[in-house]
């Protein structure tokens, strides 16, 4: 059998077996289902190319696949998905419990001209991932005087409204942290409620 006509099999049995979902941008900022475009679309047009074989079908394909394949995560149905923001209330509680770790992620500048989130450590948002995988414990501690947080650490992110911490929350959530939050007000939210 030739490679073309086998790789026309695997493309016609990965169409079968693989449920194509809707355009990315109707997921949900907080899925964590990323869309993948398969190798299989690149397979058909250079199968499509070839004059031997008639394919008519030209669409592109697009496949969901979970993050987390080696972990016991599940999907997260639209109620659970709420768990992974956090409001005012849910930082002035995360405060009081020292097994919560809270990380302001804006610039040095923004932190130099207000502070950082009270109960917080600063991390730069582009040196979270690395510093929290690549840090050792000891280290982590003499710079932060805080433990280094495990995969399921609730780490609970923010930055001046969201948006960053949000961006730094699907990235830690891609490197199997499970158990990340997004303060969803931001620095933004707790000085307008501080001045209540």
């Amino acid at each position: 059998m030739s490679i073309t006509r086998e790789l026309i099999m695997v493309y016609n049995k990965t169409r079968l077996f693989c449920k194509p979902v809707v355009s990315f941008r109707s997921f949900r900022y907080n899925s964590h289902i990323v869309q993948k475009t398969f190798m299989y679309d690149k397979l058909f047009n250079i199968i499509s190319r070839n004059r031997t074989f008639a394919i008519h079908d030209h669409s592109t394909l697009h496949f969901s696949i979970p993050i987390f394949l080696k972990s016991n995560f599940n999907t997260m149905s639209e109620g659970d998905q709420k768990s992974l923001k956090v409001y005012y209330k849910d930082i002035l509680e995360a405060q009081k419990d020292n097994s919560v770790l809270i990380i302001d992620v804006r610039e040095q500048s923004e932190v130099d001209k207000t502070g950082k989130l009270p109960g917080s450590i600063h991390i730069p948002m582009g040196d979270v991932t690395r510093v929290l995988k690549d840090l050792s414990g000891k280290d982590f501690k003499d710079k932060f005087d805080r433990e280094k947080p495990s995969k399921d650490t609730r780490i609970i992110l923010s930055c001046y409204s969201g948006t960053r911490s949000g961006m730094v929350q699907k990235e830690l959530l891609m490197h199997e942290y499970q158990n990340v939050q997004n303060y969803v007000g931001g620095w933004s939210d707790w000085e307008s409620n501080q001045k209540v």
